[in-house]
């Protein structure tokens, strides 16, 4: 069974490119230009993973990840925050991120596939 992984991005020619790169790695990709768009897409499809951006117009990703985790239906799905905020080593300066990992977009996309298949085989 294919995992699926939710892409969350206002940046289109980045959730273009990644949702390639996901796909060809066997990944079913649906995307959401913001937080807004992902919960309305939530309402309707369970992914087996988020993959959010934080600074985005609208509901950003912190806010996005605190709707989800406050969500019993969508609480246990596993977020990911990728975002150009995190330091390429994984820190942050952000105060109350509830993801299960925060990685830099300017760090390797292995690091993102790895850390898809570490969290979708944990919550198996």
């Amino acid at each position: 069974m294919r995992v699926k992984v939710l892409l969350v991005d206002d940046d289109e020619t980045f959730r273009s490119v990644t949702a390639i790169a996901l796909e060809s790695e066997g990944y079913t990709v649906l995307e959401a230009t913001d937080g807004r768009a992902a919960l309305e897409l939530l309402a309707r499809d369970r992914p087996d993973v988020i993959i959010s951006d934080l600074d985005m117009p609208g509901l950003d990703g912190r806010a996005l990840c605190r709707s989800v985790r406050a969500d019993a239906r969508l609480s246990g799905i596993p977020f990911l925050i990728l975002s150009a905020l995190i330091e390429p080593d994984g820190t942050s300066h952000l105060p109350d991120l509830q993801a299960d990992c925060c990685l830099s977009k300017q760090g390797s996309f292995w690091r993102v596939i790895t850390q898809i298949q570490a969290l979708t085989t944990r919550r198996n």
